[in-house]
């Protein structure tokens, strides 16, 4: 027996002009909303970067603590140890002297590892450096070296008399395109690269602040008081010619300095100041009294505290300098 089974009232298809409207407005709610999942996404990155360099400005305050005042050095790859190798840094000497449960809180969620500025200092500028995230393992051999954050090159010489008063201001460590840096400038990125490579605007030192941040082109900063907070660049002050009575002012240095308040934004790390403070023209940072091998003031802790020292006595045959990382760079992959 058959049965006729009409179609109930109002139950009709869809017809292809309908279908159309409805993907249109599918891909409209996309696009709308798209922009503001990647601004939460990002947020969120950011955030777990400011926890971890608070995690390493509590760290150095212990390694403070610790050592009369003296911090780690910035890396384990100045002569004699040379380039072409695998790198050790600031945040492996907090880790190795067991001020750090891991080496991952020197890490950003939003670095590139390696990004662009990066790669041109590896592989333009000659600083050959390589590092893998996890050791021992075969993983992925990359150009550059294995922390987020650069410390300031000031602190890398650990002299008391190169701390500001107003520890609120001065950068400790801050979002890095290497692992150290002299100067808060972003020249390059103003210019949108139009003016030259990283390497060349405004020059080999002075492109070593991560803005890495998308949006408002953020570096997270530790500062030696401890606290931290994101430094946005003022991307329209650019100045081609930096003249010393009229600063690049990318980045106000008399709000957030790497010295003393004011300084060039385009400062070497051993040049006199040259800025807008009249008492301060002329000074040399005191690091540069300090003499011996290693630059370092009489009673630093060359055997806990320095990279160079590390790696460098080891490699002469003097014993094993690092505790929980391998001593031979040829085990760090």
């Amino acid at each position: 027996m058959s049965r006729n089974v009409q179609k109930g009232p109002g139950r009709q298809s869809f017809t292809l002009i309908e279908l159309l409207v409805v993907v249109a407005i599918i891909a409209l709610l996309i696009s709308i909303l798209m922009p503001s999942l990647a601004r939460a996404k990002e947020a969120a990155r950011q955030a777990v970067c400011g926890a971890n360099l608070h995690s390493l400005g509590q760290a150095r305050q212990s390694c403070d603590v610790e050592h009369n005042g003296y911090g780690p050095t910035w890396d384990d790859g100045e002569p004699p140890t040379g380039h072409n190798y695998f790198m050790f840094t600031w945040v492996d000497v907090l880790f190795d002297e067991g001020y750090l449960g891991s080496t991952d809180a020197g890490l950003c969620p939003s670095d590139e590892w390696p990004d662009e500025v990066t790669e041109d200092r590896v592989t333009n500028g000659g600083w050959r450096f390589r590092f893998v995230r996890e050791m021992g393992i075969g993983d992925e051999i990359r150009k550059g070296v294995r922390t987020s954050f650069a410390l300031n090159s000031i602190m890398h010489f650990n002299d008391k008399r190169d701390r500001h008063q107003d520890a609120s201001r001065q950068v400790y460590a801050i979002d890095g395109w290497w692992c150290w840096f002299g100067c808060l400038n972003a020249q390059w990125l103003a210019t949108g690269g139009a003016a030259g490579g990283p390497m060349q605007v405004p020059h080999s030192q002075g492109t070593m602040v991560a803005w890495r941040h998308t949006g408002d082109y953020a570096a997270d900063a530790l500062f030696v008081d401890g606290h931290v907070e994101p430094i946005i660049p003022n991307l329209g002050g650019y100045v081609p010619d930096d003249p010393p009575d009229n600063p690049d002012r990318t980045v106000d240095t008399m709000k957030y300095f790497t010295w003393l308040p004011g300084e060039r934004t385009t400062r070497w790390p051993l040049e006199r100041y040259r800025g807008l403070i009249e008492d301060y023209q002329d000074q040399l940072p005191h690091f540069l009294e300090n003499g011996g091998e290693y630059g370092m003031p009489p009673d630093y802790p060359l055997e806990d505290l320095n990279a160079a020292y590390k790696t460098a006595e080891y490699q002469r045959g003097n014993g094993k300098h690092w505790s929980r990382l391998p001593d031979n760079p040829q085990n760090r992959r």
